[in-house]
């Protein structure tokens, strides 16, 4: 394996790479050490040579706030990492999806695949690291907890292969250039590797303290909680791929397999955590009216209930810290109908959604569960420069801005009028942002433990009480009985089971809402095997177009009583400080509207018009990435074999 094999690494020089970058990253990593002359004999044998080592490894966890660079503005290439972007339930602006949008697109493996490099590079490191720290370290539990963190990562490191590859090839020893029977070792099936991770895992588990015990006490240390969530997370993946593949008889199903035994390691990895935590959540001191939006914008996580993982951020020793500030803004990802139109009534009851759609952002924001609103921008909060702690910062409209036209083409827009507002930071931090990140949560876990009971049938009310109710209590949303969706209509477009019981729905949707733009959408859809059926023919859609125009559009009579002095006249525009005539949204020039009233963002595409075929993917190939060619090109050189996916040539 080539990326593999290659640069094995000699440990003085990785071990003084990894110090250097400690320098510049989190605020609780940066114990300093001289490292003048090491190498693995004399290194790996003290805790601190343990934490040193593995402190490198923490960069891979990052995945939702860009550091910041260039001008350090919106335009200036620093837009936030959108988890959800590039999916149905978000889309960027007016840009085609194209990991969507797959007509005709041939089935050709590409020659290289940087996730594949460099998930073997990190798995490289961490065998190097568990090697010699199994080798040599002191038994002591500081420096067990170390040896957690390392089993810890290589999981996470081959459960990203997992989900882009299916099986790979496994590799859990050092190896060096010579070993090329095990270099070129065929691909595992897919279980075998979700059991590698899983015992790895156990591993971790095993060995790590609690979050704010022992090493875990360091403000964004990997600790026992995380390990646990993240092993509930992997089997539920794996099992629901497994179960939902083998009943559909698709060609990503695992022969023999219906992913059960997978489904039952989830409760009792969440059980474990369950019987610590408890009901602790964060919830805001009791405000149910920003218990969810704000659990994303703290600046010191280490003592928020429920957040396991989290990066940590120091603008003291950053030039340019990260933008989360911007995420808020009209930057580019637009939320779309897919997410907007999933959401109960705050009684629970389903929206109901048919013909025109005359649903204002304040109604929704009125009435539905309490997540919408803190989720999705409502007008109702007013201007966006306005709002508390932001110092002006923003446009001065209350509704986004939903076509880029002069003089307001430098902050974006947002083209189906549904703007982000989840994590909200209320703080002047632009370019110095120290808002935590947060990477594992109870909530997930929590979700994850009520969906594999209720796909096995063992889900109780009881079970509910202490899992999605827990979640909905602290925003006030009503609670989840066991007979919830009985008489609902499902739709498969939006991801949801025709075959399943209502319940396992009801989770479903519950996991939609909670978990809502934090990456989990695609690999949900995928491991459901509804990937296809929510993708092919979906024409995303937004907001109330109408509503937009009777807000930015003015008679030239309005706009004379807007330039008077009786402000009883004036305009909502005016109202909010708006006093030029220079923004106007045209219909069919920048912005056009379906039948029915939404916004179509992509109306310039001959697909996306109405009676257009919409997105598209090959439902027997793309649920997996094609194992690049240049690795089945050096198998074949060195006689061995690596089978390609489903679907690729």
């Amino acid at each position: 394996m080539k990326r593999y094999s290659q640069n094995i690494w000699k440990a003085a020089s990785v071990i003084c790479s990894v110090a250097f970058l400690l320098m510049s990253c989190s605020k609780d990593f940066l114990e300093k050490r001289p490292l003048a002359s090491v190498d693995a004999t004399n290194f790996f044998r003290s805790a601190s040579d343990l934490r040193i080592f593995v402190n490198g490894f923490y960069p891979r966890l990052a995945p939702q706030y860009n550091t910041q660079g260039g001008t350090g503005t919106v335009t200036g290439g620093n837009s936030n990492l959108a988890l959800d972007a590039n999916s149905d339930v978000m889309i960027v602006q007016t840009t085609i999806t194209n990991n969507l949008y797959r007509w005709g697109v041939a089935s050709v493996a590409a020659e290289t695949n940087s996730n594949w490099n460099n998930g073997y590079s990190a798995i490289r490191s961490d065998n190097y690291f568990l090697y010699y720290a199994n080798l040599n370290a002191e038994k002591s539990a500081a420096a067990n907890h170390y040896l957690g963190e390392g089993y810890f990562f290589r999981a996470w490191d081959y459960f990203k292969l997992l989900k882009e590859f299916g099986g790979v090839p496994l590799i859990t020893q050092l190896l060096t250039d010579s070993d090329v029977d095990k270099l070129f070792a065929p691909r595992a099936s897919r279980e075998d590797v979700a059991k590698q991770i899983i015992s790895d895992l156990d591993s971790a588990i095993s060995r790590l303290y609690w979050k704010g015990e022992g090493e875990a006490a360091t403000a964004g240390r990997i600790n026992k909680e995380s390990a646990l969530a993240l092993k509930a997370r992997v089997a539920l993946y794996e099992g629901t791929w497994e179960y939902y593949h083998s009943k559909k008889g698709t060609p990503f199903a695992v022969g023999g397999k219906t992913g059960v035994d997978f489904l039952n390691l989830v409760a009792p990895a969440v059980e474990t955590i369950m019987t610590r935590q408890g009901t602790k959540l964060y919830t805001a001191g009791g405000d149910k009216t920003i218990a969810y939006n704000q659990l994303f914008a703290q600046k010191d996580a280490s003592n928020i209930d429920g957040v396991f993982l989290y990066k940590v951020y120091d603008a003291s020793k950053l030039t340019l810290s990260h933008n989360f500030f911007f995420k808020i803004l009209d930057s580019g990802p637009s939320i779309t109908d897919h997410l907007t139109d999933i959401y109960l009534n705050i009684d629970g009851t389903p929206q109901s959604i048919a013909g025109a759609y005359t649903k204002s952002l304040d109604e929704l924001g009125a009435t539905l569960d309490p997540r919408f609103r803190q989720t999705i921008w409502n007008p109702s909060r007013g201007p966006l420069n306005q709002l508390p702690g932001r110092g002006g910062d923003g446009d001065p409209f209350r509704y986004p801005v939903i076509a880029s036209q002069a003089p307001y083409t430098s902050i974006g827009f947002t083209s189906t009028g549904y703007r982000n507002f989840k994590g909200a930071v209320l703080a002047q931090e632009a370019t110095r942002g120290e808002t935590d990140d947060i990477l594992i949560r109870y909530e997930e876990a929590l979700l994850n433990f009520a969906e594999a009971k209720a796909i096995l049938g063992t889900l109780t009310q009881g079970d509910i009480d202490r899992s999605v109710n827990v979640i909905r209590a602290r925003v006030g949303m009503s609670p989840m009985s066991i007979t919830a969706g009985t008489g609902f209509t499902y739709k498969e477009e939006y991801g949801f089971e025709l075959t399943a019981l209502p319940i396992v729905n009801e989770v479903r949707r519950e996991r939609m809402v909670e978990l809502a733009l934090e990456g989990f959408r695609l690999d949900d859809l995928k491991r459901w095997a509804v990937f296809d059926k929510v993708i092919n023919g979906y024409q995303p859609k937004g907001a109330k177009l109408q509503e937009w125009l009777d807000y930015f559009n003015r008679t030239p009579a309005q706009v004379t009583l807007d330039n008077g002095t009786d402000a009883a006249l004036y305009s909502q525009i005016r109202k909010d400080g708006y006093r030029k005539n220079e923004f106007k949204l045209t219909v069919d020039g920048n912005v056009s509207a379906f039948p029915s009233g939404r916004m179509n963002p992509w109306f310039n595409l001959v697909d996306f018009k109405p009676g257009g075929r919409g997105l598209f993917i090959e439902p027997a190939r793309d649920y997996l990435s094609a194992v690049p060619m240049q690795e089945v090109k050096l198998y074949q050189a060195n006689k061995a074999t690596l089978s390609q996916n489903p679907g690729w040539n």
